[in-house]
C-alpha cells in the first residue's frame, strides 16, 4: 500500500513557514511543535521559529523551536525526526529546506525508502517546475524585447566579405551578373542566420530583391 506524503512547512531564512497547501491539516502545527527536539550535538545557531497566521488577519506569531539538525548532518539524505519521548511514530522528515509528513507511520526499512523518493521526487518536481517558470519568462521577455527593438543585424565582417569575394568570383552567383552586387544571407537573418562565410553569398540587386527573405530563390 502506498505511503503518500505531504509538505508542511518551507524553512525560510530560519523561519518555518507553514505550507498553505489544501492537504495541510490544523493538527500539523502542534506536530511541528512536539517533534522538533535539540540533538545532544546540535548547533545553537541553528534555532528556527515557527510563523502562524492567526484567525485570517495579518497577526502573526513567531515561537521559538529547539534547533533539530545536528552538526554532522551533511544535508545529503532526508532526515527523519522522531520523538521518542511523545512516543510518535510518525515522523518529520527535513529535507532542502522543507518538512514533510507521510500519510502513516513508516516502520519498515521499505516504507522510509518509499518516503524517501517520494518526497525526493516533489522536490525535484518543484524544482523543475520553477525552471521551467524562469525559461518561459525569459521566452516572453525576449519576444517582447524583440518586438521593441526587432532583429539585431550585426555587420558582415570584413574577412568573410573578401573570402565570399573571392569564392563566388566576384559575381551574381543566380545570373552571372557582375552589376549591382549584394551580400546576401542564404538564410535570413529574421529566421536565424548569422554572418559566416557559409551563410553569405553574392546576388546581384535583382536576385537580391526575387529572394527577399526567402531561403531560396523561387
Amino acid at each position: 500500500m502506498p505511503i503518500n506524503v505531504y509538505k508542511v512547512a518551507d524553512i525560510i531564512d530560519g523561519v518555518v513557514v507553514v505550507s498553505g497547501s489544501q492537504r495541510y491539516r490544523g493538527g500539523d502545527a502542534a506536530a511541528l511543535l512536539t517533534y522538533l527536539q535539540p540533538p545532544p550535538d546540535a548547533d545553537p545557531a541553528s534555532a528556527w521559529k515557527l510563523e502562524l497566521e492567526i484567525g485570517g488577519d495579518s497577526q502573526q506569531i513567531e515561537i521559538d523551536l529547539a534547533p533539530i539538525l545536528s552538526k554532522s548532518y551533511s544535508g545529503a539524505a532526508p532526515l527523519f525526526i522522531f520523538n521518542t519521548e511523545q512516543n510518535k511514530l510518525t515522523p518529520l522528515i527535513y529535507f532542502r529546506n522543507r518538512l514533510f509528513m507521510s500519510e502513516r507511520p513508516a516502520t519498515r526499512a521499505a516504507d522510509q525508502e518509499e518516503v524517501v523518493l517520494r518526497i525526493k521526487k516533489a522536490i525535484y518536481d518543484e524544482e523543475t517546475e520553477l525552471s521551467s517558470l524562469r525559461a518561459a519568462v525569459a521566452n516572453i521577455e525576449a519576444a517582447i524585447e524583440f518586438k521593441k527593438s526587432g532583429v539585431r543585424r550585426d555587420p558582415i565582417p570584413e574577412d568573410v566579405k573578401l573570402l565570399v569575394w573571392a569564392r563566388d568570383g566576384g559575381c551574381c552567383v543566380r545570373c552571372g551578373s557582375k552589376e549591382g552586387l549584394h551580400f546576401d544571407h542564404i538564410i535570413p537573418v529574421v529566421k536565424g542566420g548569422g554572418n559566416s562565410e557559409e551563410n553569405i553569398q553574392i546576388l546581384c540587386q535583382t536576385c537580391n530583391l526575387k529572394k527577399a527573405d526567402h531561403i531560396a530563390l523561387p
